[in-house]
């Protein structure tokens, strides 16, 4: 049966990831693709579930339990060991820091749309306390209205009203600009005073004067105690290093090259604008990965380089948990993060009513279709002419 997914021309055009179910280890195969296994039908039917309070608890319990272990072993090497065992520690500490934030906020993501924990009153008090207030993110009534509320609209997705493609415009992209300026925006613009500036200003706006009364001084109060605790145990300078700057710059840096590649920006509106054959259009899967090497022991060292170097970068730092499978979550908002990638997998071959499913494999694949898209007016970077078998590598 042939695939009824659509890919670009840049990246593997046929599922990489099948290439990789007689493996062992399936498991580590679905993380760091981001594509899972086929479900059956019992299985299928079990994963919409939403998932519970309890679970969403433990799940946000672990991601702080990871975060202390790092910054607390990081200290103890600064504290205890020379110069090289301290740089790695805070390596390792702000990949931890950086990766179980990125959790964090996309469990948020899928609290506010009642995907993880049902419970809106406990969801709305544990998202403030455990991610908005720690990294001076927007709060939930705010995120609600401009996220589930606009950005996720039929009509309003990638148009002029959407309020993520305003703050991409916002930071100089646009139909037309040069390659230069495009490359130079995605890797450098974060670091740019401007940009930092912009995102202090937001952080404030979102701590103390967006947020209702009890939300601002729980916010508030929270992070006035872990000041003081800083401050009181004469930690302050290492807290900085440590959780201040993967939590915050870093954090949104990792952000930011998420949301470049998240939809087609500025897509033309057609006589079909606002369809849901449209919003399909807007949004595409971004795994990771490559076919498995037919040569000998080079080809198989040069395949686990890509995978370490590349491939796992890119999962702990720009597409963390649910992330590669942004596209489904548009077309099935209520699906939980744990179940996605399986889920995506098994209705690909399901053409609904917003149309055939689209993925790219390879994070800089997925830049290129943007480079394309705003540089080179490429505006259908998913053909027909770019289907594939599944079992039928695209040639390079």
């Amino acid at each position: 049966m042939a695939t009824t997914v659509l890919y670009s021309r840049h990246g593997s055009r046929y599922n990489v990831r099948a290439d990789y179910d007689h493996l062992p280890w399936q498991p580590f195969w679905t993380w760091i693709t981001g594509k899972g296994r086929v479900l059956g039908d019992a299985e299928r039917a079990q994963a919409m579930q939403p998932l519970s309070t309890l679970r969403t608890l433990w799940h946000i319990a672990w991601s702080w339990c990871l975060i202390g272990l790092a910054v607390w072993g990081a200290d103890h090497v600064l504290s205890n060991y020379s110069l090289w065992p301290g740089v790695l520690a805070v390596a390792i500490c702000w990949v931890v820091v950086i990766y179980r934030a990125r959790c964090l906020q996309a469990t948020f993501h899928y609290m506010t749309h009642g995907a993880a924990m049902p419970a809106r009153g406990w969801a709305e008090v544990a998202a403030t306390i455990a991610f908005t207030a720690p990294f001076f993110y927007e709060g939930w009534r705010a995120y609600g209205r401009s996220h589930v509320t606009d950005h996720h609209h039929l009509r309003v997705l990638c148009s002029s009203q959407d309020p993520d493609q305003r703050f991409i415009e916002s930071c100089g992209f646009r139909v037309g600009m040069s390659e230069s300026s495009f490359w130079w925006r995605v890797w450098l613009l974060p670091a740019t005073p401007r940009f930092v500036l912009a995102q202090c200003r937001q952080a404030l706006k979102a701590t103390c004067l967006q947020p209702h009364w009890p939300e601002r001084l729980a916010r508030i109060g929270l992070l006035s105690l872990a000041a003081a605790g800083a401050i009181a145990i004469d930690g302050w300078e290492r807290a900085l290093l440590l959780f201040g700057v993967p939590a915050w710059w870093l954090f949104r840096h990792s952000l930011w090259l998420q949301l470049i590649t998240e939809h087609l920006w500025f897509a033309p509106r057609g006589n079909d604008a606002g369809t849901a054959e449209a919003y399909g259009r807007l949004t595409w899967g971004r795994f990771q990965g490559r076919p498995l090497p037919e040569g000998g022991a080079l080809s198989w060292l040069r395949w686990w380089a890509a995978l370490l170097f590349c491939d796992l970068p890119v999962r702990l730092y720009v597409y963390p948990q649910d992330l590669p499978n942004h596209d489904f979550h548009h077309r099935r908002p209520l699906v939980p993060y744990h179940v996605i990638a399986d889920l995506r997998r098994t209705c690909e071959n399901e053409v609904g009513r917003l149309g055939p499913a689209c993925e790219v494999w390879g994070f800089l694949a997925t830049l290129r279709v943007q480079r394309d898209h705003l540089c080179r007016g490429v505006f259908d970077p998913f053909r027909p002419t770019y289907f594939n078998q599944p079992s039928t590598p695209a040639t390079p």
